[in-house]
């Protein structure tokens, strides 16, 4: 009986002083103050995309299909959702599906709505009228040479 006494009035004392150093954790979050880092863009990033991008917003990228060399068969803008800005990448959410047309030797041929990806070159635009322009200008300054070679005897 005297253990059981002895047990008792070690657990009531630990429990008292317990209560007794016992703060009010609200007040003491309260007084933190949240410091608030803008995040930069890398070099390549920032001079293509601009200061225009926030994560959670719509935009357009551009999907490339390109053959086993590199070269680029088709080209087509897709809306997207950033999700996550990183210094040096762009993660993205397709809105959409975009299918750019079968092609021999290609790996991808399209992208389906809900799939991500990350943005490491920087091929975003705020409109569709914008990505539907640089389209227009990447395949003007990268027209496959056309013709063929021959040697004369």
């Amino acid at each position: 009986m005297r253990k059981f006494g002895i047990i008792s009035f070690i657990i009531i004392a630990a429990v008292a002083f317990q209560s007794c150093n016992t703060k009010n954790k609200s007040k003491e979050i309260a007084n933190y103050q949240a410091t608030e880092t803008k995040l930069q863009l890398n070099e390549v990033l920032q001079k293509k995309v601009g200061s225009w991008i926030q994560e959670g917003m719509d935009c357009y990228g551009v999907i490339i299909a390109s053959d086993a060399d590199g070269n680029v068969r088709g080209m087509k803008a897709v809306k997207a959702k950033v999700l996550i800005i990183q210094n040096d990448k762009i993660k993205m959410k397709a809105l959409e599906d975009v299918s750019v047309a079968p092609k021999e030797g290609c790996s991808k041929l399209g992208i389906s709505k809900g799939e991500t990806w990350w943005e490491e070159d920087g091929d975003l635009f705020q409109t569709r009228e914008q990505a539907l322009e640089y389209i227009k200008s990447y395949k003007a300054e990268h027209k496959p040479k056309s013709g063929t070679k021959f040697t004369v005897d």
